[in-house]
């Protein structure tokens, strides 16, 4: 059995949902509009064009959703990174049991909603190569049929075919025309790009509208545009707003015009300046010629006979000049070197001299030596009745040896 305890406690105790609905309605309650500032981390865009992601700062995340209805005026793309304030009001997914801010509107923090969006796109289709500038097709110079993608009873349409035919009446005109503003616009334009480059014999496409803020301009800051005009086969001049305004669809065309009759002014060269391009042209090749010719002549003297043989004359008169100093300078270091040679020469003749058997003789010195012709320097190389032969400077005279006294000398 149950006591009266147990049964009261029974009657006062809350399921789970009926909790988690009271939580839901004090939040809800309490906090029905609040904005939040943080960083945007865990980002998904689901199918079904809700977003899902956090918002954190250093201390602490918050879950988020922002559902399609309320994200779909939003111009830029949800990225992890981005500071941005949400706005909207605290709710619980019962699920699970949590806690989240139900997000209905998004502002980035630093930079505008616009800018951003212009800023994601362009980084895109950069990442892509669609801004390169090798990729941009040459617009012809003299175009015979021009097609012109605006809105039909906008001011640019008067001014680009008030500039055309001002400049050149010979260039036809096909008009596509599209919403330039509001809803629809972006996708009635590219469709007008891709049906006009399926007409035959168009050399251009102008794609124009006339000024206004960055809201008014936004079809041609979308992405449905900018591969439309990408991805056209026709070359295209971008005239779109006024000369201080740059839209993605200037980055991506072939050409960009800072208005719409500057667009038209660029294809139709009236007959004057066609012939002042000319004029200036011919002026160029004929300074070319002239160029091509002088540099010709030139070449032709300097090859020709009688240039080349007074060329190698000159050769063969330096190579001449060259020899003869070689030959003088071979010729005075001969000189010097025989004028030492017979100094030194004169000089050991004096002391050969000097030192000579003959000058040592003269002195009364004499030579003795054997009968076989040799020299004797040491009396102990005789004995007595040796035979010698005295050297005089005048004469020689034969010796007996009768008696020898031996001495010391120096060399003994």
């Amino acid at each position: 059995m149950y006591s009266l305890k147990e049964a009261h406690s029974q009657k006062t105790a809350l399921t789970v949902s009926q909790l988690t609905n009271r939580i839901r309605d004090t939040l809800e309650g309490e906090f029905d509009a609040v904005q939040v500032v943080g960083e945007v981390s865990n980002a998904k865009i689901y199918p079904s064009g809700h977003w899902y992601f956090s918002l954190k700062d250093q201390e602490a995340t918050l879950p988020c959703v922002c559902f399609k209805n309320s994200n779909a005026a939003l111009r830029f793309k949800l990225e992890d990174g981005l500071q941005v304030v949400a706005k909207g009001k605290l709710s619980v997914y019962p699920p699970r049991g949590a806690y989240q801010m139900i997000v209905t509107g998004i502002e980035p923090v630093g930079v505008g909603e616009w800018q951003l969006a212009f800023d994601q796109l362009k980084a895109k289709l950069e990442a892509e190569g669609l801004l390169d500038a090798g990729r941009k097709k040459a617009i012809p110079m003299v175009p015979r049929r021009v097609g012109v993608v605006t809105s039909p009873v906008g001011a640019a349409l008067r001014d680009i075919l008030s500039a055309l035919y001002r400049r050149n009446r010979n260039v036809s005109v096909l008009i596509a025309p599209a919403k330039v503003q509001g809803e629809g616009s972006a996708e009635e334009v590219a469709q007008a790009i891709r049906d006009l480059q399926t007409m035959p014999d168009i050399d251009v496409i102008i794609v124009a509208r006339g000024g206004g803020s960055i809201e008014d301009l936004w079809s041609f800051n979308t992405e449905v545009v900018a591969r439309a005009v990408a991805e056209c086969t026709v070359p295209i001049i971008s005239g779109v707003g006024h000369e201080t305004d740059t839209t993605i669809c200037d980055l991506v065309a072939d050409l960009r015009a800072p208005t719409p009759t500057a667009a038209a002014e660029l294809v139709a060269r009236g007959s004057a300046e066609l012939l002042e391009k000319f004029s200036h042209l011919n002026r160029r090749m004929m300074q070319s010629i002239e160029e091509r010719m002088h540099y010709a002549r030139r070449e032709l003297t300097r090859f020709s006979p009688i240039n080349a043989l007074n060329r190698y004359q000159d050769r063969l008169e330096l190579a001449s000049v060259n020899v003869s100093r070689r030959r003088q300078h071979i010729t005075n270091r001969v000189e010097r070197l025989l004028a030492s040679s017979t100094h030194r020469f004169y000089e050991l003749r004096e002391k050969l001299h000097a030192l000579g058997p003959d000058n040592v003789m003269s002195r009364g010195f004499s030579v003795l030596r054997t009968g076989e012709g040799k020299i004797i320097t040491r009396a102990q190389d005789l004995k007595v009745g040796d035979m010698v032969e005295a050297l005089l400077r005048s004469g020689k005279v034969k010796l007996k040896v009768e008696s020898i006294e031996m001495g010391s000398t120096n060399n003994d």
